[in-house]
């Protein structure tokens, strides 16, 4: 009898591991942006990458406090000495609600305005290009919808990323909530500091069926 279960074990174990060589597959064939099923958590899901638990060298800027109806924009750049250039990222304006929130424009260089839930509510990078820092155009929904903050990952390669988040906007004028549509589960900008990727948890499965295999 065990080892009949050790036999099974040990199969479903390679039937993961071929999931996780496919998703591999998947994952590294997007140099050129980030896939849409990123879109919720924004991290990169790469094979072998792994969320940084140090604090973050880059920071998002806004020049401003609060937003209206112009545009505002967002500066990101290095605050250490180390890690200063940048290759890939993912990055979102959302509400407090954990909505997206307005569009970007005048993407820098390498980069482009992608559509996860609203029209260019995502920018993500289009090449493997290194760059200290950049800028980019965030165009506000028109309403107040809350404290807005930019979050996001971003990436020195295809292991190394860091969680990124802004200071949060208020919003001028009457608050409206009309757009806020509360998720479920823990999805939300706070909730970008404790993700864990699909791919780390097809690990863990894999590692824990051989063990008690």
């Amino acid at each position: 009898m065990p080892s009949t279960i050790s036999y099974q074990a040990k199969n479903l174990a390679l039937f993961v591991a071929s999931l996780v060589c496919y998703c591999s597959r998947q994952a590294t064939a997007f140099p050129s942006g980030a896939p849409l099923s990123a879109c919720s958590h924004l991290m990169p899901v790469h094979i072998d990458g792994e969320l940084q638990e140090k604090a973050s060298p880059y920071v998002l800027v806004v020049n401003d406090t609060t937003y209206d109806t112009k545009p505002l924009k967002l500066t990101v750049s290095a605050v250490g000495p180390s890690e200063r250039d940048f290759m890939a990222f993912m990055l979102q304006a959302r509400s407090e609600f954990g909505e997206t929130a307005g569009h970007f424009s005048q993407a820098p260089v390498a980069s482009k305005p992608m559509t996860c839930y609203h029209t260019d509510d995502t920018l993500t990078h289009t090449a493997a290009f290194i760059r200290p820092s950049m800028e980019v155009l965030w165009h506000p929904p028109g309403k107040n919808i809350g404290r807005v903050a930019f979050t996001g990952s971003i990436a020195v390669n295809k292991i190394k990323f860091w969680s990124v988040q802004s200071n949060y906007l208020k919003g001028e004028g009457k608050l409206d909530l009309s757009l806020a549509k509360l998720r479920n589960g823990s999805e939300g900008v706070a909730s970008f500091y404790g993700g864990v990727s699909t791919l780390t948890s097809l690990h863990m499965i894999v590692l824990l069926i051989l063990k008690i295999s």
